[in-house]
Protein backbone atom coordinates (compact mmCIF):
# COMPACT_ATOMS: atom_id res chain seq x y z
CA UNK A 1 0.00 0.00 0.00
CA UNK A 2 1.42 3.35 -1.00
CA UNK A 3 0.92 6.59 0.88
CA UNK A 4 -1.50 8.01 -1.70
CA UNK A 5 -3.70 4.89 -1.58
CA UNK A 6 -4.96 5.60 1.96
CA UNK A 7 -8.44 6.98 1.48
CA UNK A 8 -9.69 8.80 4.56
CA UNK A 9 -13.19 9.83 5.61
CA UNK A 10 -13.87 12.37 8.35
CA UNK A 11 -17.04 11.97 10.40
CA UNK A 12 -17.87 15.11 12.37
CA UNK A 13 -16.87 18.53 11.06
CA UNK A 14 -16.52 20.63 14.21
CA UNK A 15 -13.56 22.82 15.02
CA UNK A 16 -11.10 19.99 15.59
CA UNK A 17 -11.66 18.73 12.04
CA UNK A 18 -9.80 21.84 10.85
CA UNK A 19 -6.69 20.41 12.51
CA UNK A 20 -7.20 16.80 11.44
CA UNK A 21 -7.52 17.48 7.71
CA UNK A 22 -4.06 19.05 7.16
CA UNK A 23 -2.39 16.35 9.26
CA UNK A 24 -4.23 13.62 7.35
CA UNK A 25 -2.79 14.96 4.12
CA UNK A 26 0.66 15.45 5.57
CA UNK A 27 0.67 11.80 6.67
CA UNK A 28 -0.12 10.62 3.15
CA UNK A 29 -3.89 10.30 3.44
CA UNK A 30 -6.39 11.53 0.86
CA UNK A 31 -9.60 12.96 2.32
CA UNK A 32 -12.28 11.45 0.11
CA UNK A 33 -15.33 12.65 2.02
CA UNK A 34 -16.86 14.31 5.05
CA UNK A 35 -19.96 13.33 7.01
CA UNK A 36 -22.01 15.43 9.38
CA UNK A 37 -25.71 15.66 10.12
CA UNK A 38 -25.29 19.37 9.42
CA UNK A 39 -24.59 19.53 5.69
CA UNK A 40 -24.04 23.27 5.97
CA UNK A 41 -21.20 22.75 8.45
CA UNK A 42 -19.74 19.95 6.37
CA UNK A 43 -19.89 21.99 3.18
CA UNK A 44 -18.12 24.90 4.84
CA UNK A 45 -15.23 22.64 5.84
CA UNK A 46 -15.23 21.02 2.40
CA UNK A 47 -15.00 24.41 0.70
CA UNK A 48 -12.11 25.53 2.89
CA UNK A 49 -10.10 22.39 2.20
CA UNK A 50 -11.17 21.56 -1.37
CA UNK A 51 -12.91 18.31 -0.42
CA UNK A 52 -15.38 17.14 -3.04
CA UNK A 53 -17.82 14.83 -1.28
CA UNK A 54 -20.13 15.49 1.67
CA UNK A 55 -22.58 13.08 3.33
CA UNK A 56 -25.09 13.12 6.18
CA UNK A 57 -23.99 9.90 7.91
CA UNK A 58 -21.07 7.54 8.31
CA UNK A 59 -23.05 4.86 6.44
CA UNK A 60 -23.50 7.10 3.40
CA UNK A 61 -19.81 8.03 3.49
CA UNK A 62 -18.78 4.36 3.56
CA UNK A 63 -21.14 3.45 0.71
CA UNK A 64 -20.08 6.39 -1.40
CA UNK A 65 -16.30 6.39 -0.92
CA UNK A 66 -15.18 3.03 0.55
CA UNK A 67 -12.51 4.69 2.73
CA UNK A 68 -9.58 2.81 4.21
CA UNK A 69 -9.64 4.95 7.37
CA UNK A 70 -12.28 6.96 9.19
CA UNK A 71 -11.62 9.69 11.75
CA UNK A 72 -14.47 9.86 14.27
CA UNK A 73 -14.71 13.47 15.47
CA UNK A 74 -18.29 13.44 16.73
CA UNK A 75 -19.48 14.13 20.32
CA UNK A 76 -18.18 11.55 22.84
CA UNK A 77 -21.51 9.81 23.45
CA UNK A 78 -21.67 8.94 19.72
CA UNK A 79 -18.12 7.63 19.37
CA UNK A 80 -18.96 3.96 19.90
CA UNK A 81 -21.84 3.77 17.42
CA UNK A 82 -19.97 5.59 14.66
CA UNK A 83 -16.71 3.69 15.20
CA UNK A 84 -18.38 0.29 15.39
CA UNK A 85 -20.25 0.87 12.12
CA UNK A 86 -16.93 1.55 10.41
CA UNK A 87 -15.02 -1.24 12.15
CA UNK A 88 -17.65 -3.82 11.23
CA UNK A 89 -17.03 -2.90 7.59
CA UNK A 90 -13.31 -3.55 8.02
CA UNK A 91 -12.38 0.13 8.06
CA UNK A 92 -9.58 1.36 10.31
CA UNK A 93 -10.69 3.98 12.83
CA UNK A 94 -9.08 6.87 14.67
CA UNK A 95 -11.48 8.13 17.33
CA UNK A 96 -11.17 11.38 19.23
CA UNK A 97 -10.77 11.30 22.98
CA UNK A 98 -12.38 9.93 25.02
CA UNK A 99 -12.72 6.58 23.26
CA UNK A 100 -16.24 6.31 24.73
CA UNK A 101 -18.18 7.55 27.74
CA UNK A 102 -19.13 4.11 29.07
CA UNK A 103 -16.85 1.10 29.66
CA UNK A 104 -19.39 -1.19 27.99
CA UNK A 105 -19.19 0.91 24.82
CA UNK A 106 -15.39 0.73 24.90
CA UNK A 107 -15.58 -3.05 25.19
CA UNK A 108 -17.96 -3.19 22.24
CA UNK A 109 -15.50 -1.15 20.17
CA UNK A 110 -12.68 -3.52 21.12
CA UNK A 111 -14.80 -6.52 20.13
CA UNK A 112 -15.70 -4.96 16.79
CA UNK A 113 -12.06 -4.28 15.99
CA UNK A 114 -11.04 -7.81 16.96
CA UNK A 115 -13.81 -9.40 14.90
CA UNK A 116 -13.03 -7.44 11.72
CA UNK A 117 -9.26 -7.22 12.02
CA UNK A 118 -9.48 -3.47 11.49
CA UNK A 119 -7.21 -1.22 13.51
CA UNK A 120 -8.55 1.17 16.15
CA UNK A 121 -6.65 3.96 17.87
CA UNK A 122 -7.57 6.92 20.09
CA UNK A 123 -6.38 10.50 19.68
CA UNK A 124 -4.39 10.85 22.88
CA UNK A 125 -2.44 13.52 21.04
CA UNK A 126 -0.58 15.09 23.96
CA UNK A 127 1.36 11.87 24.45
CA UNK A 128 3.10 12.70 21.16
CA UNK A 129 3.91 16.37 21.71
CA UNK A 130 7.69 16.87 21.52
CA UNK A 131 8.25 17.52 25.26
CA UNK A 132 6.10 14.53 26.21
CA UNK A 133 8.04 12.27 23.84
CA UNK A 134 11.20 13.53 25.52
CA UNK A 135 9.73 12.67 28.92
CA UNK A 136 9.06 9.13 27.68
CA UNK A 137 12.66 8.86 26.49
CA UNK A 138 14.02 9.99 29.85
CA UNK A 139 11.84 7.51 31.74
CA UNK A 140 12.72 4.65 29.38
CA UNK A 141 16.44 5.42 29.65
CA UNK A 142 16.34 5.14 33.44
CA UNK A 143 17.48 8.75 33.88
CA UNK A 144 14.73 9.36 36.44
CA UNK A 145 15.49 6.22 38.40
CA UNK A 146 12.44 4.53 39.86
CA UNK A 147 9.21 6.48 39.32
CA UNK A 148 7.61 7.21 42.67
CA UNK A 149 4.91 9.74 41.78
CA UNK A 150 2.98 11.29 38.89
CA UNK A 151 0.95 14.50 39.10
CA UNK A 152 -1.32 15.64 36.27
CA UNK A 153 -2.85 19.11 36.54
CA UNK A 154 -5.36 20.94 34.39
CA UNK A 155 -6.92 24.34 35.05
CA UNK A 156 -9.55 25.76 32.73
CA UNK A 157 -13.16 25.60 31.64
CA UNK A 158 -14.94 23.30 29.23
CA UNK A 159 -16.42 25.00 26.20
CA UNK A 160 -20.20 25.32 26.41
CA UNK A 161 -21.35 22.54 24.08
CA UNK A 162 -24.92 21.25 23.71
CA UNK A 163 -23.94 17.64 24.33
CA UNK A 164 -22.24 18.20 27.71
CA UNK A 165 -25.39 17.06 29.48
CA UNK A 166 -24.86 13.60 27.97
CA UNK A 167 -21.39 13.32 29.50
CA UNK A 168 -20.95 11.51 32.82
CA UNK A 169 -19.47 14.17 35.07
CA UNK A 170 -20.82 16.94 32.84
CA UNK A 171 -18.23 19.54 31.88
CA UNK A 172 -15.64 17.93 34.17
CA UNK A 173 -16.16 14.77 32.12
CA UNK A 174 -15.15 16.76 29.06
CA UNK A 175 -11.99 18.05 30.75
CA UNK A 176 -10.74 14.83 32.31
CA UNK A 177 -9.50 12.72 29.34
CA UNK A 178 -6.31 14.68 28.53
CA UNK A 179 -4.84 14.84 32.06
CA UNK A 180 -5.98 11.30 32.82
CA UNK A 181 -4.38 9.59 29.84
CA UNK A 182 -1.13 11.45 30.54
CA UNK A 183 -1.27 10.26 34.15
CA UNK A 184 -1.97 6.64 33.23
CA UNK A 185 0.83 6.56 30.64
CA UNK A 186 3.38 6.84 33.45
CA UNK A 187 1.41 5.49 36.43
CA UNK A 188 0.33 2.20 34.91
CA UNK A 189 -2.63 0.13 36.19
CA UNK A 190 -4.66 1.82 38.93
CA UNK A 191 -5.09 -0.52 41.88
CA UNK A 192 -7.12 1.90 43.96
CA UNK A 193 -8.36 5.46 43.81
CA UNK A 194 -10.22 8.02 45.86
CA UNK A 195 -11.86 11.10 44.39
CA UNK A 196 -13.13 14.33 45.91
CA UNK A 197 -15.08 17.08 44.15
CA UNK A 198 -16.03 20.35 45.76
CA UNK A 199 -16.82 23.97 45.06
CA UNK A 200 -17.70 27.31 46.59
CA UNK A 201 -20.26 26.82 49.33
CA UNK A 202 -23.85 27.34 48.28
CA UNK A 203 -23.45 27.98 44.55
CA UNK A 204 -24.10 24.38 43.48
CA UNK A 205 -21.06 24.18 41.23
CA UNK A 206 -18.11 21.81 41.36
CA UNK A 207 -15.00 23.90 40.87
CA UNK A 208 -12.32 21.40 41.88
CA UNK A 209 -11.67 17.70 41.34
CA UNK A 210 -8.90 15.81 43.12
CA UNK A 211 -8.15 12.13 42.52
CA UNK A 212 -5.56 10.15 44.46
CA UNK A 213 -4.47 6.97 42.66
CA UNK A 214 -2.40 3.99 43.74
CA UNK A 215 -0.40 2.17 41.08
CA UNK A 216 1.66 -0.97 41.46
CA UNK A 217 4.75 0.94 42.61
CA UNK A 218 3.76 4.55 42.03
CA UNK A 219 1.25 7.04 43.38
CA UNK A 220 -0.65 9.51 41.26
CA UNK A 221 -2.55 12.73 41.81
CA UNK A 222 -4.92 14.18 39.23
CA UNK A 223 -6.18 17.74 39.68
CA UNK A 224 -8.76 19.62 37.64
CA UNK A 225 -9.59 23.19 38.60
CA UNK A 226 -12.07 25.53 36.95
CA UNK A 227 -11.19 28.35 39.29
CA UNK A 228 -7.39 28.50 39.36
CA UNK A 229 -5.45 30.95 37.21
CA UNK A 230 -3.54 30.91 35.02
CA UNK A 231 -5.20 28.16 33.01
CA UNK A 232 -2.56 25.59 32.21
CA UNK A 233 -1.81 21.90 31.88
CA UNK A 234 1.21 20.24 33.41
CA UNK A 235 2.53 16.76 34.11
CA UNK A 236 5.15 16.09 36.78
CA UNK A 237 6.99 12.79 37.00
CA UNK A 238 8.94 12.21 40.21
CA UNK A 239 11.85 9.78 40.15
CA UNK A 240 14.47 8.70 42.65
CA UNK A 241 17.17 10.42 40.56
CA UNK A 242 15.37 13.18 38.69
CA UNK A 243 12.05 14.98 38.40
CA UNK A 244 10.53 16.06 35.10
CA UNK A 245 7.84 18.69 34.53
CA UNK A 246 6.12 19.06 31.15
CA UNK A 247 4.10 22.18 30.42
CA UNK A 248 1.61 21.23 27.72
CA UNK A 249 0.60 24.84 27.07
CA UNK A 250 4.09 26.21 26.51
CA UNK A 251 5.53 23.01 25.02
CA UNK A 252 8.44 22.88 27.45
CA UNK A 253 10.06 20.21 29.59
CA UNK A 254 12.17 20.96 32.64
CA UNK A 255 14.37 18.43 34.40
CA UNK A 256 15.39 18.88 38.03
CA UNK A 257 18.10 16.93 39.84
CA UNK A 258 20.65 17.15 42.60
CA UNK A 259 24.06 18.70 41.84
CA UNK A 260 27.30 17.44 43.30
CA UNK A 261 28.83 20.91 43.71
CA UNK A 262 29.79 23.14 46.63
CA UNK A 263 26.83 24.42 48.62
CA UNK A 264 27.33 28.04 47.59
CA UNK A 265 26.96 27.01 43.93
CA UNK A 266 24.19 24.47 44.58
CA UNK A 267 21.81 27.26 45.64
CA UNK A 268 21.70 29.30 42.39
CA UNK A 269 22.64 26.52 39.95
CA UNK A 270 19.18 24.86 39.77
CA UNK A 271 17.56 28.21 38.99
CA UNK A 272 20.09 28.99 36.29
CA UNK A 273 19.75 25.52 34.80
CA UNK A 274 15.96 25.72 34.74
CA UNK A 275 16.02 29.22 33.26
CA UNK A 276 18.37 28.07 30.49
CA UNK A 277 16.14 25.10 29.69
CA UNK A 278 13.06 27.30 29.38
CA UNK A 279 14.73 30.06 27.36
CA UNK A 280 16.46 27.72 24.93
CA UNK A 281 13.31 25.68 24.29
CA UNK A 282 11.15 28.77 23.90
CA UNK A 283 13.51 30.29 21.34
CA UNK A 284 13.74 27.03 19.39
CA UNK A 285 9.95 26.52 19.40
CA UNK A 286 9.32 30.09 18.27
CA UNK A 287 11.80 29.83 15.42
CA UNK A 288 10.37 26.48 14.29
CA UNK A 289 6.83 27.81 14.42
CA UNK A 290 7.72 30.90 12.40
CA UNK A 291 9.49 28.72 9.85
CA UNK A 292 6.41 26.54 9.58
CA UNK A 293 8.21 23.37 10.64
CA UNK A 294 5.94 23.07 13.70
CA UNK A 295 2.15 23.50 13.53
CA UNK A 296 -0.54 23.74 16.17
CA UNK A 297 -1.13 20.46 18.01
CA UNK A 298 2.05 18.76 16.81
CA UNK A 299 1.28 15.63 18.80
CA UNK A 300 -1.82 15.03 16.71
CA UNK A 301 0.26 15.14 13.54
CA UNK A 302 2.73 12.63 14.94
CA UNK A 303 -0.04 10.31 16.14
CA UNK A 304 -1.84 10.36 12.78
CA UNK A 305 1.41 9.72 10.92
CA UNK A 306 2.25 6.77 13.18
CA UNK A 307 -1.27 5.38 12.83
CA UNK A 308 -1.07 5.39 9.04
CA UNK A 309 2.39 3.84 9.21
CA UNK A 310 0.97 1.08 11.43
CA UNK A 311 -1.87 0.46 8.96
CA UNK A 312 0.53 0.17 6.03
CA UNK A 313 2.96 -2.05 7.90
CA UNK A 314 0.56 -4.09 10.01
CA UNK A 315 2.26 -2.97 13.22
CA UNK A 316 0.79 -1.82 16.55
CA UNK A 317 -1.15 1.48 16.59
CA UNK A 318 0.34 4.46 18.44
CA UNK A 319 -2.35 4.28 21.13
CA UNK A 320 -3.55 0.75 21.85
CA UNK A 321 -7.25 0.07 22.27
CA UNK A 322 -6.75 -1.15 25.84
CA UNK A 323 -4.92 2.09 26.57
CA UNK A 324 -7.93 4.03 25.32
CA UNK A 325 -10.37 1.81 27.19
CA UNK A 326 -8.42 2.19 30.44
CA UNK A 327 -9.12 5.93 30.38
CA UNK A 328 -12.84 5.19 30.07
CA UNK A 329 -12.71 2.59 32.85
CA UNK A 330 -10.78 4.77 35.29
CA UNK A 331 -13.04 7.73 34.53
CA UNK A 332 -16.05 5.59 35.43
CA UNK A 333 -14.35 4.58 38.68
CA UNK A 334 -13.78 8.25 39.50
CA UNK A 335 -17.49 9.03 39.12
CA UNK A 336 -18.30 5.93 41.19
CA UNK A 337 -15.92 7.15 43.91
CA UNK A 338 -17.91 10.40 43.96
CA UNK A 339 -21.11 8.45 44.50
CA UNK A 340 -22.27 8.74 40.91
CA UNK A 341 -23.77 12.13 41.61
CA UNK A 342 -24.07 14.70 38.79
CA UNK A 343 -21.47 17.44 38.78
CA UNK A 344 -22.28 21.03 37.85
CA UNK A 345 -19.10 22.86 36.89
CA UNK A 346 -18.67 26.29 35.37
CA UNK A 347 -18.54 26.31 31.58
CA UNK A 348 -17.35 28.72 28.96
CA UNK A 349 -20.12 31.12 28.02
CA UNK A 350 -21.35 31.50 31.59
CA UNK A 351 -20.85 34.63 33.62
CA UNK A 352 -17.19 35.35 34.29
CA UNK A 353 -15.91 32.81 31.80
CA UNK A 354 -13.57 33.63 28.96
CA UNK A 355 -15.11 33.42 25.53
CA UNK A 356 -14.97 30.69 22.89
CA UNK A 357 -11.54 29.87 21.58
CA UNK A 358 -9.67 31.55 24.42
CA UNK A 359 -11.13 29.40 27.17
CA UNK A 360 -10.92 26.07 25.40
CA UNK A 361 -7.40 26.77 24.16
CA UNK A 362 -6.36 27.21 27.76
CA UNK A 363 -8.29 24.18 28.94
CA UNK A 364 -6.91 21.96 26.20
CA UNK A 365 -3.32 23.13 26.33
CA UNK A 366 -3.84 25.20 23.23
CA UNK A 367 -0.40 24.54 21.79
CA UNK A 368 -0.24 28.33 21.43
CA UNK A 369 -3.32 28.15 19.23
CA UNK A 370 -7.08 28.52 19.33
CA UNK A 371 -9.81 26.14 20.40
CA UNK A 372 -9.30 22.42 20.58
CA UNK A 373 -13.02 21.67 20.39
CA UNK A 374 -12.38 17.96 20.05
CA UNK A 375 -15.75 17.00 18.66
CA UNK A 376 -18.38 18.33 16.29
CA UNK A 377 -21.12 20.27 18.02
CA UNK A 378 -23.82 18.19 16.35
CA UNK A 379 -24.11 14.43 16.42
CA UNK A 380 -23.54 12.44 13.27
CA UNK A 381 -26.07 9.84 12.30
CA UNK A 382 -24.70 6.37 12.85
Amino acid sequence: MTDSSLKVGVVGTGIIAETHVPYIRKAGGRVVGLADISLARANELADRHAIQNVYRSVGELIEGEAPDVIHVLTPPHTHAAVAIEALERGIHVLVEKPMAVDPADAEAMIAAAAASGAMLTVDHNRLFDPPMLRAHELVASGALGEIVGVESYQAGLAADRPWLASMPGGSLGDLIPHPLYLQLAFLGPVLDLEARAFGAAGDGRTDELRVLMQGERTSGVLTISTGAKPWLNTLKIYGTRMTVEVNCNNMTIVTRRDYDVPKIIAKPLPNLDEAWQLVSQTVASTVNFLRGTVRYYPGMGTLIDRFYTAIRGGTEPPVGIEQGADVVRVTARIWESLGGRPLAAARDGESGAQSGRESQAAADGGDAAGSNDDDAVVAVEA
